[in-house]
């Protein structure tokens, strides 16, 4: 058993987020857990046809192309990141959907 020590703020997060997907807190959590956990594959990936590798050598490109460790960048990057996921999330909810992203 593993037990997670959560400030108040943080329980208050998870318990509405939750409640909102209609599973107990810790239902939630388990969930959100298994969903992050590494897939172990038991059967070979299926090979990549050629479109699709030239998609993803394309997508890699662009993401060597972007990349910087300037901090700053970095930092506004993420943010709005999370500012979709919530927005995304919110919609999802407040149409009666469970949200797809943690």
């Amino acid at each position: 058993m593993i037990t997670l020590d959560l400030t108040p703020t943080e329980e208050a997060e998870i318990t509405t987020i939750a409640r909102q997907t209609g599973l107990a807190p810790a239902d939630y959590l388990k969930r959100l857990v298994k969903k992050h956990l590494p897939f172990v594959a038991t059967t070979p990936a299926p090979a990549i046809d050629e479109e699709n590798a030239a998609a993803i050598a394309q997508i890699q490109a662009w993401a060597r192309e972007e990349a910087t460790d300037d901090p700053e960048e970095i930092r506004q990057s993420e943010a709005d990141l999370n500012e979709l996921i919530l927005n995304l999330n919110r919609n999802r909810i407040e149409s009666g959907e469970r949200p797809l992203l943690p």
